[in-house]
């Protein structure tokens, strides 16, 4: 292989929303580093998702995800002033109300629940009736048994979020390379660079964020990346009437307004491999879940249905880290359906480990790579 000739501080495999958020705290922190893509920046699930932003869980669950969940949004909020200024991107950041629903008894006795938790600990979180989530969001009109009305949850979009990191990442001097990484180059037990087709970019660190392919990288490392696709279907509807900006939730299904009049219905978590074409099942299953609820969305108009392929981890955490055994070598991949939320953390904590080798953004042994090799 012929050596690309200039050498660069950090090649990051991957631009999705998390290899950009890399690229990002990165450039804050003065380091040049180069975005590999073998597609287009966001092409994949960071440019298709539903850009939702829930707001941080009710404390005392215990669950690892929680504070990254809670850094995520903490840090979009803070994103939300500074980011569109200094990459000259805008990408519509909104904060709207939503509902989770209840259907049954046993989900409103866990809702109740949960809103009496929220609230003792300083949460605006409300138990309503049907009729009063009716009252407050009229198109929201068959709430089942009522719902657990919360604090105004963050939306974006997406793929103009992601390009504004891109583009602010690139005024402090990172760049993009079109190209499809076919393995690490490495010597003495420390990584040396990228193979990119028949060409070799020299890197001091490099920066797995390539979804739920990386999974190949595990070959190249010497360490499992087990990561899978997780399929996820949306479907995108226009009202025929204007939509006060509202949501609402019920299990892991959402439905979602846009600023653009377009109401986002999702989404689907499938297993099947790499394929990410969309499926008369799924659209019917997304719109019936959605008429449930309201009857205004059964004369929706159709625009779209779209599929992408999310990185779910074997133990469905996220893999946060240094790669084991290999210096300069880092994974970030494996969060699911809630990469955008948490690509800020996850960025800034990358960045944190390549120039300080620690961080105290938060605390990543729950995420660490190397609690796949070990044993």
């Amino acid at each position: 292989m012929t050596n690309s000739g200039s050498s660069t501080d950090v090649v990051i495999c991957g631009g999705g929303v998390i290899g950009a958020a890399v690229a990002y705290y990165l450039g804050k922190r003065g380091v040049r580093s180069v975005i590999v893509e073998a597609d287009a920046v966001a092409s994949g699930a960071s440019g298709a998702a539903a850009g939702l932003l829930s707001p941080p869980p009710v404390a005392g669950d215990g669950v690892p995800p929680d504070e990254l969940r809670r850094r995520g949004f903490e840090m979009h909020e803070e994103l939300a002033e500074t980011l569109p200024a200094e990459s000259g991107v805008e990408f519509a950041f909104a904060r709207n109300r939503r509902v989770a629903i209840a259907a049954t008894e046993e989900q409103e006795q866990a809702l109740r629940a949960m809103a009496e938790r929220g609230s003792a600990l300083g949460r605006q979180l409300e138990w309503m009736d049907a009729a009063a989530v009716t009252a407050l969001c009229p198109w929201i009109d068959r709430p089942g048994r009522g719902g657990v009305v919360g604090e105004p949850a963050g939306q974006l979009d997406p793929y103009r979020y992601t390009l504004a990191l891109v583009a602010a990442a690139e005024s402090a001097g990172a760049a993009v390379r079109s190209g499809r990484v076919t393995g690490i180059a490495q010597s003495g037990g420390r990584v040396t660079g990228v193979e990119v087709g028949e060409t070799t970019v020299a890197a001091g660190a490099v920066v797995v964020a390539m979804g739920p392919w990386s999974i190949d990288a595990g070959s190249w490392l010497g360490t499992p990346v087990p990561v899978e696709p997780l399929k996820g279907q949306i479907v995108r509807v226009r009202s025929p009437e204007a939509l006060e900006p509202f949501g609402f939730t019920y299990g892991g299904d959402y439905v979602a307004t846009k600023e653009d009049g377009i109401v986002f219905l999702g989404t689907t978590e499938e297993r099947r491999g790499f394929d990410n074409g969309t499926t008369v099942e799924a659209r019917d299953s997304i719109l019936a879940f959605a008429t449930q609820f309201s009857s205004v969305l059964g004369e929706a108009e159709l625009v779209e249905q779209t599929a992408c392929l999310r990185p779910l981890s074997l133990d469905e955490l996220p893999m946060i880290g240094p790669v084991p055994g290999l210096d300069g070598a880092y994974v970030a991949t494996g969060h699911g359906r809630q990469g955008i939320l948490m690509s800020p953390p996850t960025g800034r904590a990358i960045a944190d480990l390549i120039v300080d080798g620690e961080t105290d953004c938060l605390d990543l042994d729950p995420f660490d790579p190397a609690r796949f090799s070990e044993g």
